[in-house]
């Protein structure tokens, strides 16, 4: 096998064992990575993936050996320095923990994580006034980075909310609805509230893309928030009431059709007018 093959192919395993990891595969996602280093060993980023599947598997020694192997070509790497930390606390090995640690505080001094497992490691070490000052500034970092996170993510809806409520391009509305579904994806789904109202008028006035992530949206928003059920019925059949003027009896009918389907996955069943 020539070696571009061999790269080529070490490449597809690794992205196989990524997407599998992301979908909780763990022991399919090892069996990728490590067909990933068996055609390209010097793969290095395939032991550190490899390293975290193991993890969540609870294969921490063996997952050890592959962070390990990872760091001595990449030692100034954070996440695999803290998944080392990680595994050094699940095998009791304190010192070892402490001195990965003090090294992720050097690069970055205010990370709440890492102040954290300091504190942690020195309270299993036995220094229990020292742990107990760094579990408070711990908590005091979080509070601060979760502020600054929220403003951040409000601050993201509100700015592609405003673009839904002013622009008339559908590449542009498309681009702010992936946004703000992102947001509904990996946040609290309560921050991207502020933009449900324009998420409905994409429903009914969008085509293509932007109509089925509108859609999408708003089926998944209220899965996740089924208390805020009503009011996404309420604005929807107030958007209805606004669209229906002036529209044609087969407009209505085929608008009510796609109503009575997205209402039906999200509990709500209404009649279709003959």
């Amino acid at each position: 096998m020539s070696l571009l093959l061999a790269v080529s192919l070490a490449l597809q395993m690794f992205n196989k064992g990524v997407d599998l990891y992301y979908q909780g595969k763990y022991r399919e996602a090892i069996v990728a990575f490590t067909e990933a280093v068996r055609h390209d060993p010097y793969l290095w980023k395939a032991y550190r993936e490899r390293a975290r599947a193991k993890e969540k598997l609870q294969m921490f020694n063996e997952a050890l050996e592959d962070v390990n192997e990872y760091l001595s070509h990449f030692s100034e790497d954070q996440t695999a320095l803290y998944l080392r930390v990680r595994l050094y606390l699940k095998l009791k090995k304190y010192k070892e923990a402490l001195n990965d640690v003090d090294r992720l505080l050097e690069i970055a001094p205010e990370e709440p994580y890492y102040v954290y497992s300091r504190a942690l490691i020195l309270e299993r070490l036995g220094n229990l006034k020292e742990a107990s000052e760094l579990f408070k500034r711990a908590e005091k970092l979080f509070l601060s980075e979760n502020f600054k996170k929220i403003c951040s993510v409000k601050a993201k809806v509100d700015r592609n909310a405003h673009v839904l409520s002013k622009s008339s391009d559908p590449e542009v509305r498309i681009n702010s609805l992936q946004a703000i579904y992102q947001i509904l994806q990996t946040e609290n789904p309560i921050h991207i509230a502020p933009a449900i109202p324009f998420v409905v008028k994409s429903f009914f006035y969008g085509q293509g893309m932007e109509w089925f992530l509108s859609k999408t949206m708003l089926v998944e928003y209220v899965r996740r928030l089924p208390q805020d059920r009503k009011w996404v019925w309420y604005l929807m059949d107030k958007e209805y009431s606004d669209w229906s003027k002036n529209r044609t009896k087969k407009e209505k009918k085929k608008m009510l059709s796609e109503l009575k389907s997205i209402y039906s996955l999200m509990g709500r069943k209404i009649a279709v007018k003959k």
